[in-house]
């Protein structure tokens, strides 16, 4: 039985735990960075900041039967502000031609770019290994939550949704390109460097160059690396793909990973987000129509809002459920829904 659910100050020492397994730049092992992120995020949901560029939502994945955390996800209402601008290589292709020798080359080109009035991101999806496989899919379930939360509140969100994606990395967790490019300008390790940047990107503005990084400058197997995704996040890849993301051209400057983007208009799980009303149970002995991601959110509870799996049938006046989860979200009146095809 799992329950998603916005982040609560109590689980900030289980989330600890969970960064102290996986210590992934998703979910870092930095008891200080974990505090800030669920001030913000308790701050976020509870309607604190009034500008988008202030927000983060945290939504945690919780095992109810073990009374364990074992997932997080994460939306960025604004990435790219004033105070700290979005980054990336515009990636680009540039020509040249000597009449001279009569040579024509096409250079794949990286130009430094940044944004102040950035889009919504999706990013920190992290799942317990123990968990990875399970029939449910949970790290679906975890991706599409945010969405659901998209569709419900679209005035929180800005009008892009983008996703960066992991590159393939070395097996020790560094990056070919940042070693062949960015730590030539910087004297830093990729880790130190991507860390860094989480709350200030002046060292990149000063210190990369600002004019187009030709490509063919790099070597073979780096170049090979520019704007492809990792094996194991692959999967999320054609997810994206699947609900209308494409590749943006645009990489991350550290790792090369490429970002992809779609207007939130036509990502296909925010237009299917509906707010419905709760008809109530039906039960095991009847046919179900299907299943959906069901939220209540409800400000007298310290988790104002939660999400499950659920089963559902159609009524007039509204939806009936079925769920193992269903008690604990207790609906009442109004719930969101976003139906699922999987």
């Amino acid at each position: 039985m799992f329950l998603l659910r916005e982040v609560i100050p109590t689980d900030l020492e289980q989330l600890r735990d969970l960064a102290r397994r996986l210590n992934t730049l998703n979910l870092p092992n930095d008891s200080a960075r974990l505090q800030k992120l669920v001030d913000v995020s308790r701050g976020s949901f509870g309607g604190v900041y009034r500008e988008a560029k202030f927000r983060d939502y945290l939504f945690v994945l919780e095992d109810l039967a073990e009374d364990r955390l074992i997932g997080s996800c994460l939306i960025i209402a604004q990435h790219g502000t004033y105070e700290r601008p979005a980054v990336y290589f515009n990636v680009r292709e540039e020509q040249k031609y000597s009449t001279t020798l009569d040579k024509h080359f096409v250079h794949q080109v990286l130009q430094l770019t940044f944004n102040y009035d950035g889009p919504t991101e999706i990013g920190g999806l992290i799942l317990h290994p123990d968990y990875r496989g399970h029939q449910l899919k949970l790290g679906k379930l975890l991706s599409f939550v945010r969405f659901l939360f998209i569709g419900l509140h679209r005035d929180l969100f800005r009008d892009r949704i983008v996703a960066e994606l992991l590159p393939p990395l070395n097996p020790d967790g560094t990056s070919d390109l940042w070693d062949c490019l960015g730590q030539n300008f910087t004297h830093l390790d990729y880790r130190t460097a991507d860390l860094l940047s989480r709350d200030n990107v002046e060292f990149i503005r000063s210190l990369f160059p600002s004019t187009p990084i030709y490509t063919s400058l790099l070597p073979e197997h780096v170049r090979d690396l520019i704007g492809v995704v990792g094996k194991r996040t692959r999967p999320a890849k054609r997810m994206l793909e699947g609900i209308g993301f494409r590749w943006d051209h645009s990489i991350d400057p550290f790792d090369g990973g490429p970002t992809y983007a779609v207007e939130a208009n036509r990502c296909e799980p925010v237009t299917r987000t509906k707010r419905v009303a709760f008809a109530g149970e039906f039960g095991e002995d009847e046919r179900a129509d299907g299943r959906a991601l069901v939220s209540v959110e409800d400000e007298s509870r310290e988790a104002r809002f939660m999400a499950s799996l659920c089963e559902y049938r159609e009524v007039d006046g509204g939806v009936e459920l079925r769920g193992e989860a269903l008690e604990k979200l207790a609906p009442e009146g109004e719930v969101g829904m976003m139906r699922l095809s999987w």
